[in-house]
């Protein structure tokens, strides 16, 4: 809900905004103000002028009086006499039989009435756009960004202010965080109102057989027409006739350059992928802002701002781990001394995603084992830390529990339902009930939706080292 000072300065605007109807002006900071009005009020103006922006404010206004004279036609009627109309007071008065005082205290009554209107107005346009946008993205596998919140905010600005720049990378190495923070500065780009549009696509970078086997090869895992049919489809819900994708791309050209569109493509993961794709990438990046996410190296490209995420440092790590563990009902983790922490933090580094695998199996296992099997790890490069901290996971599981992990890569992103393992698995309900329960304390399924129809999903990574490894973990 507005305060008291919100009303008061849109009201303000909205009365300089009608003086100014017939007026060349500075633009006002109505947009500031009434953002995702102004962004309708533009995005539905065809009209040609050399004072655009004057014209959007304008097109605002009556679309507000239009919407007043449904609610209060008196109040609608006087504002546009005295301001579209141009008239004076007092012969504004005369019209509608009244005193001149009696017209400046209705004048007041009636810019009140157009505030409330234009803060309820922007509310549920507000919430309409963050709906529809935010239903988009992929289910968040965080419950909060440890470490992050300076480069979230800069990164946020730089994509918000429409700058120069127009292709942007999150770089580093699986787990870091990279689909994380792309999800959340996504979100305050959506709650901010900076764009018109955003899309959200993300690569697989395996395919996976029935029975649970994976097939890698060199071909990438979406090429430019696949990903060009993706973009149309989530602008375009309805079923429309199969296009040739060069006249969906030429499309696409048009509207990306009347109305402000962010793409994001989440886990361009292989050098096939990244050959493949960036042209197309570049192509779009001329009417559009792109931010990706992938392991590739690209810093040789100019045109492209990299920001590679750096592993968490042992204050953010151990404020995760104590965040985590809290969250998870591990009190003795939670409440652990520092030096603890530290041994943690030795041996697993500043990984969010191995940390909070660590903190899985402490569900299971008393810490002390956990450290005493971490010194074993110590040095390991990332790859050989995360083989060690998958198998010992592995070991934990019962054969329903291993079984309904397998599933796991079958089920479509952003998540499924427990009805959709079950038909999957062929388990029984209890059975798979039983299974994702020992699975989410192990963190190896995260779980998301909304509190009346959950869905589970497992993170990219666990997808690649669950099916490199699962053949020798089974003999």
């Amino acid at each position: 809900m507005a305060s008291d000072q919100d009303r008061q300065q849109v009201t303000v605007l909205l009365e300089q905004a009608l003086k100014q109807w017939h007026r060349e002006a500075e633009p006002l900071a109505l947009d500031e103000a009434l953002p995702f009005l102004a962004r309708q009020a533009k995005a539905n103006w065809s009209g040609n002028s050399s004072r655009p922006t004057q014209q959007v404010v304008n097109q605002l206004l009556l679309n507000l009086l239009e919407t007043l004279a449904e609610q209060d036609a008196g109040a609608a009627t006087l504002l546009r006499r005295r301001y579209i109309d141009d008239k004076t007071g007092f012969a504004v008065a005369n019209s509608l039989g009244i005193s001149e005082s009696a017209f400046y205290r209705q004048r007041r009554d009636a810019l009140a009435a157009l505030t409330a209107l234009a803060l309820n107005l922007e509310a549920q346009t507000r919430s309409d756009h963050v709906s529809r946008l935010e239903d988009r993205l992929e289910t968040p596998s965080y419950q909060q960004l440890f470490g992050l919140d300076g480069l979230r905010s800069r990164l946020g600005q730089l994509l918000c202010n429409s700058s120069n720049i127009r292709l942007f990378c999150l770089t580093g190495i699986g787990g870091i965080g990279k689909t994380s923070l792309a999800d959340a500065v996504t979100r305050d780009l959506i709650a901010a109102g900076c764009f018109d549009e955003v899309l959200w696509i993300s690569t697989r970078q395996h395919q996976f057989t029935p029975w649970a086997e994976i097939q890698m090869g060199d071909a990438p895992s979406l090429t430019p027409d696949e990903f060009v049919v993706a973009l149309d489809r989530q602008l375009h819900k309805t079923m429309s006739p199969p296009r040739p994708p060069e006249e969906i791309l030429s499309t696409l050209k048009i509207q990306m350059a009347k109305q402000a569109h962010l793409i994001v493509l989440d886990n361009l993961e292989t050098a096939a992928d990244y050959q493949e794709l960036m042209p197309v990438l570049r192509d779009l990046a001329q009417f559009a802002w792109v931010l990706l996410t992938s392991r590739v190296d690209m810093y040789e490209q100019p045109d492209i701002h990299i920001t590679n995420l750096a592993e968490l440092n042992a204050v953010d790590a151990e404020t995760l781990v104590r965040s985590e563990a809290t969250r998870r009902g591990i009190h003795d983790l939670a409440q652990a001394p520092s030096e603890m922490m530290t041994q943690i933090y030795e041996v697993v580094g500043g990984n969010p995603l191995a940390l909070k695998l660590i903190i899985g199996q402490v569900h299971v296992r008393s810490l002390s084992t956990v450290l005493s099997d971490l010194n074993e790890a110590r040095g390991r490069r990332v790859e050989a830390l995360y083989e060690f901290i998958y198998r010992r996971a592995w070991d934990l599981l019962d054969d329903v529990a291993r079984q309904v992990l397998l599933t796991m890569p079958l089920v479509a992103a952003p998540g499924t339902t427990i009805e959709h393992i079950i038909g999957a698995s062929g388990l029984t309900y209890d059975e798979v009930d039983s299974g994702l329960d020992l699975l989410i304390r192990l963190s190896l399924v995260n779980v998301g939706g909304s509190l009346n129809n959950r869905h589970f999903y497992i993170h990219r990574l666990t997808e690649t080292f669950l099916h490199k490894q699962v053949t020798k973990w089974q003999t």
